[in-house]
């Protein structure tokens, strides 16, 4: 025993060892070679993959790497692009946008910051490689666009792609139980369905129209000409380099030295010293500024009950409740907080858990000014926890947001059980004891039960958005009905205040704490990153999903799904949707 219990505590002692070391070598990584930013300098922003809107641990393993190693948050990105605008040191800005993949509100918010820097009078220019419609949208931001030789440019329009799963389903003798309030509530279709109901057609149809008219719109905005001139070209796409040139997508087919040489011809300086967002940002940057403090707070993820965590089933985040209201109470009770800004990036998940956030949000509301900032999509309990009263709601002309409506999902697996020869037995005591079981499906007073559950949460979730936006029940369950609608469509119908990013919150910040708008202002991010440490020893920190969840992530998707499998009734987005 005294063996077993002596290598327990050298297995303690040797972890606490390596971490503090690791720790130091991170932190001695960050340190390392803080760059004066020189004169003639560039500004090189590489837009590659997705750009996080907050950061869960302070440290990456990718720091170990070359100059652009670690992930930066979106808000870091666009300040910097901001900052670069007003350094004499920085003669240019180059975009490297060929696999941006961070979503179109967010492409929005990188666009704008590159249209604050352009009034600078610096050029901005863009190189590609292979980019996309979402890279390229970013890109024509520019003043001079410049694509590699051999390469293509993937722009051909956009198409949303839904899969039904009720007859694999079938198949195997799986039963997906749903019910839903709100005819555009369509996550039920995927499994209840082969094809698309009408109702479900015609929302889709409304964002896709409204989306790639932003998209042309922005197109004509940075290349001249107008959207129909645009939507004509991008019938032919996609494009090899020439053609794009051709059609004039870009201004000149280059290799990356001969662009960087131009660009230097151009500024009128022998070579420009190339500095990358992260090089530039450890230049002695001041950290989101000085002054009266304006939290940031970041909601980001799929709602549920206890703490906030990485899920390892989805790859993605895990908004929980426990941890949402326990930082709001912190922030509510911090005097040194003028003015808040919740920052929401979420489709959802738990109606109960969303209620309990809610309550947080307006009781943080009843003692300072807040005001909510959506990013890719804040729908359905996304936009349930921004129902506080007197508060203003910004989001991206893009941004995927509404799908007020409420449906249950459980997931009936008798039929599959008969096929592989397993016998449930299932004992009750109780009318409705065996609602819950996978081994049958619903009774229809089952079905009705439930059926009184969602229609009373669809109640409250249509009563709360009415109390907040200052309208009756029927003007919202007009536009609520599950339907999502995009930013400029909500600014529209009501549910949305106003459009623009983040420097549009934190003005509306600002005026609602009384703070003048030349006065600098401390920005404070919560929940702040976790460190090294933190994440080492945190139950769960080191769960790494297994195959059968990477199966299930890539056939059902990332969004919700861990809500959908839990069973409830769920105030999630309908449908798990990328645009591309």
């Amino acid at each position: 025993m005294t063996k077993y219990l002596l290598g327990i505590v050298t297995g303690l002692v040797l972890a606490v060892f390596f971490a503090v070391f690791v720790g130091i070598v991170i932190w001695i990584v960050g340190q390392r070679g803080k760059p004066v930013v020189s004169e003639n300098s560039v500004l090189v922003a590489r837009l590659a993959g997705d750009i996080p809107e907050h950061l869960e641990a302070d440290f990456s393993f990718a720091q170990f790497g070359d100059d652009d190693g670690g992930p930066l948050t979106l808000l870091a990105v666009t300040e910097a692009i901001r900052k670069a605008a007003a350094d004499d040191d920085i003669e240019a800005l180059v975009l490297e946008c060929s696999d941006f993949g961070a979503g179109w509100a967010k492409a929005q918010e990188i666009r704008w910051a590159v249209e604050s820097f352009k009034e600078s009078d610096k050029p901005v220019w863009a190189y590609l490689t292979v980019a996309g419609g979402l890279g390229y949208y970013v890109a024509s931001a520019a003043d001079r666009i410049v694509i590699q030789p051999e390469s293509m440019l993937d722009v051909k329009g956009l198409r949303a792609e839904v899969s039904f799963y009720k007859e694999t389903l079938d198949k195997i003798g799986v039963t997906a139980e749903m019910e839903n309030v709100g005819k555009y509530k369509s996550a039920v279709e995927p499994y209840s369905r082969t094809e698309m109901s009408d109702a479900f057609r015609e929302a889709l149809n409304a964002l896709l129209d409204e989306l790639y008219g932003q998209l042309l719109r922005g197109f004509a905005a940075g290349r001249g000409r107008d959207a129909a001139h645009w939507r004509g070209v991008v019938d032919n796409g996609p494009f090899l380099s020439t053609q794009a040139l051709d059609y004039g997508l870009v201004d000149a087919v280059l290799y990356e030295d001969q662009f960087f040489q131009e660009l230097n011809d151009a500024v009128g300086v022998d070579e420009l010293d190339r500095l990358s967002i992260r090089r530039y940002r450890s230049s002695d940057f001041q950290e989101f500024g000085d002054g009266p403090e304006i939290a940031m707070v970041y909601a980001v993820g799929t709602i549920l009950s206890g703490r906030s965590r990485s899920d390892p089933f989805s790859g993605g985040r895990i908004l929980g409740a426990r941890s949402f209201v326990s930082m709001l109470d912190g922030i509510r009770k911090d005097d040194d907080i003028e003015a808040v800004v919740l920052r929401i990036d979420s489709p959802g998940g738990d109606a109960i858990a969303s209620d309990q956030m809610l309550r947080a949000v307006r009781r943080l509301r009843e003692k300072k000014p807040l005001v909510i900032s959506m990013s890719n999509v804040a729908a359905s309990g996304g936009y349930y926890i921004a129902a506080a009263e007197d508060t203003k709601i910004v989001a991206y002309p893009s941004t995927y947001t509404g799908s007020i409506g409420v449906y249950f999902g459980k997931i009936s697996l008798g039929g599959l059980y008969e096929k592989i020869g397993i016998n449930k037995q299932v004992l009750t005591r109780g009318r409705y004891a065996g609602i819950d079981s996978d081994s049958r499906t619903l009774t229809r007073d089952e079905r009705a039960k439930l059926r009184e559950s969602i229609e009373s949460v669809y109640d409250t979730f249509v009563t709360r958005v009415a109390e907040a936006r200052g309208r009756n029940y029927e003007t919202i369950h007009e536009v609520a009905q599950g339907r999502v609608w995009l930013g400029a469509q909500a600014v529209g119908n009501g549910l949305v205040d106003d459009l623009g990013g983040f420097d549009r919150a934190l003005e509306l910040a600002r005026e609602a704490a009384g703070i003048d708008a030349d006065e600098e202002v401390r920005l404070i991010g919560y929940p702040p990153p976790k460190n090294f440490i933190e994440v080492l020893f945190e139950s769960g920190g080191l769960i790494r999903a297994d195959p059968l969840a990477e199966w299930a992530r890539a056939q059902l998707g990332a969004a919700g799904r861990p809500a959908l499998l839990r069973g409830g009734v769920l105030r999630l987005m309908p449908y798990n949707l990328t645009i591309r």
